[in-house]
């Protein structure tokens, strides 16, 4: 393989800067991740984000960066003219890793929540604190979708409910439900990376009496009519492929807390829903993005 211009063979590494409209952070962050490199730092830009990551030389950083370029066309975060522009790259020798990963993750702030890593000693008075380990599962508070559901379950917790978390990730939602006050809570999600991660963050939230998880999806539910509340932050086809058995494992009388869907999605997803039951129904929205609450009449 020729190198590019500026690129160089061997040792070190090619850092690769992004910048892209901050509602595609999470997307193409997990792509990064799952594609190009093994880890990032993000900086906020006002309305943008600048992802960095970094590839070893003798990794193919030329075929890395076609990738990303073809990914950031197809899924139409950049025009494909400014696609070009809008990546940097430069040669670096040496990386502190530890301190290049723990500065990516700054403090989420969501009203009077507050969602940090554990290696974060800001202190916050008068705040709640949710500690998250951020490993490959989704769920750092930087999401829209996440967001919106942290303040939906804000709204609609009681003190005793029983509670299923479908597409747990992190765990963060269910540890949000386990501080205010839910008693039971069961967290699912078919990426067997992700239960250990809930696990953790649970045991570091001091919730773990109250939360359980394992890998699959509503296979795994073995008790109908059972939860107060069923939350899912999915996308779309999901919720609806598995909304009849939402309705299954939801108690008489339960809510739904429903998030992933896009604001083009709505009048659908609407429609859907009022077809398989009857809910009063709510739609809280950040930016494209929308969360359901869903109700018994």
């Amino acid at each position: 393989m020729s190198d590019r211009p500026g690129h160089k063979s061997g040792r070190g590494y090619l850092e690769i800067a992004v910048t892209i409209p901050c509602q595609h952070e999470e997307m193409v962050s997990d792509f990064i991740i799952e594609e190009v490199a093994f880890g990032l730092v993000t900086e906020d830009l006002d309305d943008q984000v600048r992802i960095i990551c970094y590839i070893p030389h003798d990794n193919g950083p030329d075929e890395k960066i076609d990738k990303l370029k073809k990914y950031l066309s197809i899924m139409e975060v950049l025009p494909d003219e400014l696609i070009d522009e809008r990546i940097k790259t430069k040669n670096i020798e040496e990386i502190d890793w530890i301190n290049e990963y723990q500065k990516s993750f700054e403090p989420v702030v969501i009203g009077d929540l507050v969602i940090k890593t554990p290696w974060d000693k800001t202190e916050f008075p008068g705040k709640k604190i949710i500690i998250i380990e951020p490993k490959m599962a989704f769920g750092t508070g930087k999401h829209e979708t996440t967001q919106l559901c942290l303040r939906a379950i804000e709204k609609e917790i009681e003190p005793g409910m029983k509670v299923l978390d479908l597409g747990t990730g992190s765990g963060i939602l269910s540890i949000y439900a386990a501080m205010l006050g839910a008693s039971e809570i069961l967290g699912l999600d078919i990426d067997p990376d992700a239960v250990p991660n809930a696990l953790e963050n649970a045991e570091m939230n001091n919730v773990s009496d109250k939360f359980g998880a394992r890998t699959g999806s509503m296979e795994q539910i073995d008790k109908k009519n059972y939860y107060d509340l069923v939350i899912s932050n999915l996308i779309y086809d999901g919720i609806v492929k598995l909304f009849d058995d939402f309705l299954a494992a939801l108690k008489p009388g339960g809510k739904m807390i429903l998030s992933g869907i896009l604001d083009d999605q709505k009048n659908q997803l609407t429609e859907f829903i009022k077809f398989k039951a009857s809910f009063e129904i709510e739609i809280m929205q950040q930016n494209e993005w929308l969360c359901y609450i869903l109700r018994t009449r």
